[in-house]
């Protein structure tokens, strides 16, 4: 009997603090359900702000900006986004905190990081509330039923912060340059947000190039 093919890998890059990776997810969430077992996803922290500065009045007027384009796509959720995180007085910084808080989540388990995800999403773009304060983490982490105690010593770990870090550094060599991407087999590349029938494509696409290969056919990277 031929073995089953491998699943799909398909990575991707996010910053919970993006009104597009928050669409995207929605998305994206069809295609697994659709696709089941035949994918395996993979999602990484690429974060937009690195360093620890204010935010100045340029960028959060075109951090608003984004915000407002993703209001017009046709999700009824892109009609729950809101300006606030970026208008009212207490910005983010730095997307890493909170990035370090899904990977200390995602320690106990997949499925936790999701949750955390989602609930650190909606409280940041559907509220306004700054979720890369510790004390907000810590909120969200015990409403998400988190392990409180290896959560907090992930969360503070150096290891984690350096492993983002890295992260985001060999990301960039391999052309990721914004949220979201999807890096589909470590082949193919989908940059920004799509529509579901364009991700289906490009999965179908990548799922007839590695299991029904043709000779001297060349790998090619989807922008």
């Amino acid at each position: 009997m031929k073995p089953a093919p491998k699943p799909l890998q398909i990575t991707v890059y996010q910053d919970v603090l993006c009104s597009w990776c928050y669409l995207a997810d929605l998305r994206l969430e069809t295609l697994k359900h659709e696709f089941g077992d035949i994918l395996r996803w993979r999602v990484r922290p690429y974060p937009l702000r690195v360093h620890d500065k204010r935010p100045t009045e340029k960028e959060l007027r075109g951090l608003s900006q984004e915000v407002q384009r993703a209001q017009e796509e046709p999700e009824p959720a892109a009609r729950l986004l809101t300006t606030e995180l970026w208008r009212g007085g207490d910005a983010p910084r730095s997307s890493i905190p909170a990035l370090a808080a899904l990977e200390a989540a995602r320690l106990q388990s997949p499925s936790a990081r999701t949750q955390l995800a989602r609930m650190m999403q909606r409280a940041a773009l559907e509220q306004g509330i700054n979720v890369t304060r510790t004390d907000v983490i810590f909120e969200l982490a015990s409403r998400a039923g988190l392990d409180m105690g290896p959560f907090s010593v992930a969360y503070h770990s150096e290891d984690t912060r350096k492993l983002i870090l890295e992260e985001h550094e060999l990301a960039s060599s391999r052309g990721v340059r914004g949220v979201p991407t999807l890096v589909i087999a470590g082949r193919w590349m989908v940059c920004g947000l799509r529509e579901v029938s364009e991700y289906r494509e490009h999965i179908l696409a990548c799922l007839g190039k590695l299991y029904t290969p043709r000779p001297g056919a060349a790998d090619r990277v989807v922008h």
